[in-house]
């Protein structure tokens, strides 16, 4: 495995999707507004509605607005820091005094590619799950935190978990973890407008309900819900192209961190060896955590079900994963 030539590749890969996602964000922020200056200025010309300037200002800046007013509350929220993910998933601190030997070799190779990667050694947190995974979490390398499963400290061997850690590092080094907080973000942006669209709708349908039938009222009515549809289905629209551009950034990401993972350890053997025991498993990789869900992109492979036939996942397939790896390996024979 050539992992540089893999770590080239899944940067070039992230920068266009990244372009991709900031076109299409402009692009539905655009539509949005141009069907809203449509509704509001009762043209049925858009070059007609777009020569009325103070409406086309007083609309775009409202939709920028909300988009960037809900990106920014988002990311207030993802910005608590490693240890809160990790209590959230029911994460207990480990501790380099602790007497028990499979926390300590934990411990040690934590410090082992913390060194390897010439990261800060974080804290490290133990998942009671029997599922083999783990996961970094933070906003910095100053407040990141790396979690493991009992499933994953028990059943990988020493270099298997060296393979494992040495991913999670990745995300650490390359900042993935900020990365995913600044897409999500964009994302719930767009899903306010969405919302938004919601609850005007609803008050609309309620205020044709209970009121008279004037016509002017109606009108009214009608124009309010135009506007409440519109930004419903753009605002869901978007939301739904904008998760799926943001899970194929995040399985770049995943394939960038195996790369780098082989380059940390000096070996495939480790990483290989620890997915392939992850499709052997009886439990695999999935999370019983309530929270689970809520940190899917952060795992070291797939926490929660996909949907969709994988096209939401934000992990690449086990049996891709381990083949970029080992070109030789043979799912039939394992």
């Amino acid at each position: 495995m050539n992992f540089f030539e893999h770590q080239d590749r899944a940067r070039r890969h992230t920068s266009l999707l990244v372009l991709l996602m900031g076109v299409a964000v402009l692009s539905l922020i655009s539509l949005t507004s141009g069907a809203l200056i449509l509704i509001l200025h009762n043209q049925k010309s858009l070059l007609v509605a777009l020569t009325d300037w103070q409406l086309v200002g007083d609309v775009t800046v409202v939709v920028l607005a909300m988009v960037l007013g809900g990106s920014l509350y988002k990311a207030a929220q993802l910005r608590a820091g490693g240890k809160k993910v990790a209590e959230r998933l029911g994460g207990r601190l480990l501790s380099n005094e602790s007497k028990d030997v499979d926390e300590h070799r934990v411990m040690n190779v934590v410090e082992e590619m913390a060194i390897a990667s010439g990261t800060l050694v974080p804290a490290v947190y133990l998942l009671e799950d029997a599922a083999i995974n783990a996961f970094a979490a933070g906003w910095a390398p100053q407040d990141a935190v790396i979690g493991i499963t009992r499933g994953a400290m028990c059943v990988l061997n020493r270099e298997e978990l060296q393979g494992v850690i040495a991913h999670e590092f990745s995300h650490i080094y390359n900042g993935d973890m900020r990365l995913n907080t600044r897409l999500t973000a964009i994302v719930h942006g767009l899903l306010l407008l969405g919302l938004t669209g919601t609850l005007i709708l609803r008050t609309a349908s309620y205020r044709r309900s209970s009121s008279n039938d004037d016509k002017k009222d109606t009108n009214f009515s009608q124009a309010i819900m135009m506007v409440g549809g519109t930004l419903w289905a753009l605002g869901y629209t978007g939301t739904f192209f904008g998760n799926l551009i943001k899970a194929r950034i995040c399985r770049e990401r995943e394939f960038l961190a195996d790369a780098s993972a082989v380059q940390f350890t000096r070996t495939p053997q480790g990483i290989a060896g620890a997915l392939k025991k992850i499709g052997s498993h009886s439990q695999g990789s999935t999370l019983q955590a309530i929270h689970a869900q809520e940190f899917s992109h952060l795992y070291f492979c797939d926490g929660v079900k996909a949907g969709l036939s994988g096209m939401m996942s934000t992990h690449p397939p086990l049996a891709v994963r381990i083949h970029r790896i080992d070109p030789q390996w043979d799912a039939r024979q394992s």
